[in-house]
């Protein structure tokens, strides 16, 4: 089947080349700026649409790799065409498919795929895309095309996910990679604040960080958690808590400390965390 892209910026560049570099059928691409659509198409040697009604006629599938705010926009645009049996599919990990509303009265198919991958080069991440895991919710004769491209043509992993659960599912993910680097960042403010220089902060830091979150992936987060919430070190936990009083760090460190409470609770069932919820409450 036929795709073709609105949107030439790094996702469009990463899954087209990618894909055609899988036998998939790339139909080219239409952009807002004529400039990037014919960048995207001399990369993946495919064709620069002028206008979007062709790019659409011209194609089975159509993937919406614009930013977010557009994908509304997009979408109000190609239902005036002739979209029937054509499968509509955009790329955002916090919208679903219900942002294409109305779509069932075209005789289109809506869903939405989410890569697990960081789009950091137009011209060199579909390199290691391979290595992407992809969420995605949508309409079943949608998802089972998308399953024929990404699972069977190229072998990826796929976890279906209920349309009301983007939001939350992207909040996850946002967690797990944009907070994780809020949190780090926290971290070396503080040593730099002890005197160290940043690259010292991060010569000290990055065993203690690679080390956690490869134990926390290969062993869970129950079996990895050491630390004085773990061992229900109260003294220390307080003086941590008097030292960053007043500071930005201080709602970090006590939201986090509860998620880690309730963590000991459940690796250490015969331990009373009592006194720890308080001194986490600030009690």
């Amino acid at each position: 089947m036929t795709i073709g892209f609105i949107g030439a910026g790094r996702v469009g560049c990463t899954l087209g080349k990618y894909l055609s570099e899988h036998g998939v059928d790339i139909a080219g691409f239409y952009s807002r700026t004529r400039e990037s659509a014919d960048m995207a198409a001399t990369f993946i040697q495919s064709e620069t649409f002028s206008d979007i009604e062709d790019l659409v006629q011209n194609s089975e599938i159509i993937f919406i790799t614009t930013p977010d705010g557009s994908i509304k926009c997009v979408w109000e645009e190609i239902r005036k065409f002739d979209i029937s049996k054509k499968i509509i599919c955009h790329f955002s990990g916090s919208l679903s498919s219900d942002i294409f509303s109305g779509i069932e009265q075209t005789g289109a198919y809506g869903c939405s795929v989410h890569p697990m991958y960081a789009f950091s080069s137009k011209f060199s991440s579909y390199e290691k895309f391979n290595t992407a895991c992809l969420s995605v919710e949508g309409c079943e004769p949608a998802l089972k095309v998308i399953y024929g491209i990404f699972r069977e043509k190229c072998g990826h992993r796929i976890f279906k996910l209920d349309t009301d659960k983007k939001v939350q599912y992207h909040a996850a993910a946002a967690m797990a990679s944009n907070c994780m680097i809020g949190l780090l960042e926290a971290s070396v403010s503080l040593l730099q604040e002890c005197g160290f220089n940043e690259e010292d902060a991060w010569t000290l830091l990055s065993p203690l960080a690679v080390g956690n979150v490869n134990a926390a992936v290969e062993k869970g987060t129950k079996a990895s958690l050491t630390g004085p919430v773990e061992r229900n070190d109260t003294g220390t936990v307080r003086k941590h808590r008097e030292v960053l009083k007043g500071t930005k760090y201080d709602d970090i460190y006590a939201s986090l400390g509860k998620i880690l409470i309730s963590i000991a609770e459940e690796k250490n069932t015969s331990v009373d965390y009592t006194e720890m919820c308080r001194v986490m409450e600030g009690i």
